[in-house]
Formats: C-alpha cells, structure tokens, sequence
C-alpha cells in the first residue's frame, strides 16, 4: 500500500503538473470544526507550465491575478494544488483552497479476478445498460 508523504509535493516533467494524486485536505468548518477529506489532485510549481502548455480553454477569462509570461505568449498556471474535476466538462481542474497537508500516489484500478459463466465479468453489466 502507498504512504502518505507530508511535508512535501509531487515531482513534475517540465511543463506540466504533477501526475494525479491523492491528497488529504484540511478545512476549517462554518462550526469552527476541523474537517478533513481526500481528493485527487494535482500540483503545480510556480512559474512551470502555462495555460498554453496545459492546452486550456480559458472561455470565461484569464483571473485578473494570475501572471502573465511575454515569451511564452500565455499566462503562468499559480502554483498551488488543484482538485482535478473528471466529470466536470467545462473545467479540468479547480484550484484547492484549503490546506492540504499530504499526499500519495492513486492506487490501481480495481480489475475483477474471477470470470463469471465463462464471459467477461463487465458483459452482463452491458447487457443491462444496452
């Protein structure tokens, strides 16, 4: 099993973020409360990839604070973390604004072991859905 790592971020290829990870995030309730939660997210360092770099639409507009790089033609991505959002088709990723205190790489994905009536495992879940 992975283990949380604290105190530090990801390592990134230049002119991306992170890999996708899984972080723990801490978030101080309206009760006054701690709450803590995972999400997977991604990491970017300051001034390593623009918006140009990761392909994004910026449809509604570039924030007023996020700056802006001459010889790349783009504005830099603020370093920071950011939830990645898979099912959420106008955005890709949304930046974290709590305090995420660690980390870890995903798990694989689940991979069904026994093969049922001699067919693929997923063949009577297509049947169902189509």
């Amino acid at each position: 099993m992975a283990q949380w790592n604290k105190n530090t971020v990801p390592k990134c290829k230049i002119k991306n973020c992170s890999d996708e990870v899984l972080t723990t995030v801490e978030h101080i309730g309206y009760d006054g409360k701690l709450y803590r939660r995972v999400i997977k997210a991604v990491y970017f360092p300051y001034h390593h990839c623009t918006i140009e770099d990761m392909g994004w639409d910026m449809c509604d507009g570039v924030p007023d604070d996020w700056e802006y790089s001459e010889e790349d033609d783009s504005y830099w991505i603020p370093q920071g973390w950011y939830e990645v959002c898979d099912y959420f088709e106008d955005y890709s990723y949304s930046e974290i604004p709590d305090k995420v205190t660690a980390w870890m790489k995903l798990p694989k994905p689940y991979e069904p072991r026994v093969k049922e009536f001699g067919g693929r495992e997923d063949d009577r879940e297509t049947e169902i859905c189509h």
